[in-house]
């Protein structure tokens, strides 16, 4: 009976040490992914519900993921992934546009180190096309994404209000709020 105790006290530690290890791993931002839903307002006025995903690795956001639907591109759901934080989800002439940018110098030098920082993406028959800087239209040049790319708060939902107060926010740099054609990351 005593070996029983002994056993079961072992798993135990066992299994509680390995919950902390991977608490301790999630809090430092080693292989964990943020989700959340977000509103997003499109240039014709429309708001959609856009999902964002974000996975984190040593503290830092590395892959970012939209996935949204839209009835002009079929209703179906339609993904954009890579390596840069999307700032504008946007359609402008019946053209379905990403705006994304470096987060890190390691993704700036991934990109080739752009100038401005700004890289963009068409949805082309089905596919995401990069696109070079002057194709992105003026007309989308503001952000309507949440910047940052982590839901506040780890909030689950971030609503227009939420992204509105953020806007206000002077700690946030101008070029994070609005494509700058002069900015240049890192």
């Amino acid at each position: 009976m005593k070996n029983t105790k002994l056993s079961i006290g072992i798993l135990i530690t066992i299994l509680v040490l390995g919950v902390t290890i991977m608490n301790v791993f999630g809090f430092f931002g080693f292989g964990n992914t943020l989700t959340w839903q977000e509103e997003v307002k499109l240039l014709d006025g429309r708001v959609i519900t856009v999902t964002q995903k974000n996975r984190v690795e040593d503290r830092m956001p590395r892959e970012f993921w939209l996935t949204f639907k839209l009835p002009e591109f079929g209703n179906q759901e339609i993904v954009w992934h890579e390596n840069l934080m999307p700032m504008v989800l946007n359609i402008y002439q019946q053209k379905l546009y990403v705006v994304g940018i470096p987060a890190t110098t390691r993704e700036f030098r991934q990109y080739g180190r752009p100038k401005p920082s700004y890289l963009g993406y068409r949805y082309e028959a089905g596919r995401w096309q990069r696109i070079d800087f002057n194709e992105i239209p003026e007309a989308i040049y503001d952000a309507n994404l949440y910047f940052e790319n982590m839901a506040l708060d780890r909030k689950k939902h971030v609503s227009l209000s939420d992204k509105e107060e953020m806007m206000k926010d002077e700690r946030y740099m101008s070029y994070s709020k609005r494509i700058d054609p002069n900015h240049v990351s890192q």
